[in-house]
C-alpha cells in the first residue's frame, strides 16, 4: 500500500496469503493491529473450516482456491506462503501464472529461495524462520532476502513481521537454521 492509499480504499486484497494456519494467522493478527484493513487481506485455504474461522474472527477474505471468482489473487502486491513445505510444489503451480508481479514471503520450514524462486518463476523471494513464540508475539524471526528484493520491500516485511516479535536479517540463508535453533 502507498502513502496514498487508505486501508479502506482498496477494492482488492494487496497480501494474499496461501494458508491459512498458526503462523499465517499469527501475522494477519499483527498486520490488522497496525491497522490494516482485513479487506485488504486474502486467504486461500482449501479447509471450509479454516476459511470460515479466518473470516469470522479476523474479517479477513478467504478463497478455497486460487482461480475461485471470490479470490483477487492477481492484485496482490505481496504474497505470503504458510502451507506446509510438502504442499508448496502444487499450491505454486495453482498460483505462480497469477502472482508473477508480486513479492513473495515464504514462512514453510525447509524449502530454500532457490527452489521457491524455481517454482513461482520470480526471484523476489524473502524467507523467513519464524518461531513457535511468534504466536504470541514473543518470537524470533530470522530473514534472508534474495537480491532482487528492493530495499522498499524489505522493510514493507519487517513491518509485516514485526508484531510477532523480534527479526534479524542475515546475508546467507544457510544462517537462518543457526538463528531457529538459538532461539
Amino acid at each position: 500500500m502507498n502513502s496514498t492509499t487508505s486501508p479502506t480504499d482498496l477494492t482488492h486484497a494487496d497480501i494474499a496469503f496461501i494458508g491459512g494456519g498458526n503462523m499465517a494467522t499469527a501475522i494477519i493478527g499483527g498486520l490488522l493491529r497496525q491497522g490494516r484493513a482485513p479487506s485488504s487481506i486474502l486467504v486461500i485455504d482449501p479447509s471450509a473450516e479454516q476459511r470460515g474461522r479466518l473470516s469470522e474472527t479476523l474479517g479477513v477474505r478467504t478463497a478455497a482456491a486460487p482461480d475461485a471468482p471470490e479470490a483477487t489473487l492477481s492484485s496482490a502486491r505481496t504474497v505470503v506462503w504458510a502451507v506446509k513445505p510438502q504442499q508448496f510444489k502444487d499450491a505454486a503451480s495453482a498460483c505462480a501464472a497469477l502472482t508473477q508481479g508480486a513479492l513473495h514471503f515464504s514462512v514453510m520450514a525447509g524449502l530454500r529461495t532457490d527452489d521457491i524462486a524455481r517454482w513461482l518463476g520470480t526471484q523476489r523471494v524473502v524467507r523467513a524462520m519464524p518461531n513457535t513464540p511468534a504466536l504470541v508475539g514473543q518470537g524470533m524471526t530470522g530473514l534472508f532476502a534474495r537480491p532482487e528484493v528492493s530495499a522498499d520491500e524489505r522493510e514493507a516485511v519487517a513491518q509485516m513481521v514485526a508484531p510477532t516479535g523480534q527479526l534479524l536479517w542475515l546475508s546467507r540463508e544457510a544462517d537462518l537454521d543457526a538463528v531457529t535453533a538459538l532461539s
